[in-house]
C-alpha cells in the first residue's frame, strides 16, 4: 500500500517535471520564432535600404555620364552586344550535310577526303 502510495507520487512527480520541462522548451522555440520574425524584419529593412543607396548611385553614375534608361535597354548599342550573324555555308553534299568551312571537318567531309574525293566539288557557288 505505502509501495503503491510512493510509485504514484513519484509518477505524478514526473508527470509534472515533464510538463514543465516542456512547457519551457515551448516557450524557447516561441521566443526564437519572435526572434526569426524580428531578424527578417530587419533584414527586409537593411535590403530596402540599401536599394535605395543602389538606385542613388546608379542615378549619379547616369546623370554623370549622360546615360539614357533607352541607352540601357538597347541591344547593339555598346560592343559586346553585337547579335550573331549565321555563318554562310561554304560546301553542302545534301541539305543535311553543310560545313561553313572553320572549325573540325564533319563526318561527310572526312568520308568524302577518305574516299579520293575533293571537298572542293562540294563548293557553294
Amino acid at each position: 500500500m505505502i509501495l503503491t502510495f510512493l510509485l504514484k507520487n513519484i509518477i505524478l512527480s514526473c508527470f509534472q517535471y515533464l510538463s514543465i520541462i516542456i512547457m519551457n522548451f515551448m516557450s524557447t522555440i516561441t521566443e526564437l520564432q519572435e526572434q526569426l520574425v524580428a531578424i527578417q524584419r530587419q533584414i527586409d529593412e537593411q535590403r530596402a535600404l540599401g536599394k535605395k543607396q543602389a538606385i542613388s548611385e546608379i542615378k549619379a553614375k547616369m546623370a554623370e555620364f549622360d546615360i539614357t534608361v533607352d541607352e540601357l535597354e538597347s541591344k547593339g548599342s555598346s560592343r559586346g552586344f553585337r547579335e550573331k550573324k549565321p555563318s554562310i555555308i561554304k560546301y553542302r553534299k545534301s541539305d543535311a550535310e553543310t560545313w561553313v568551312g572553320r572549325g573540325p571537318k564533319p563526318v561527310w567531309v572526312k568520308d568524302v577526303e577518305a574516299a579520293g574525293g575533293k571537298i572542293s566539288d562540294y563548293l557553294v557557288q
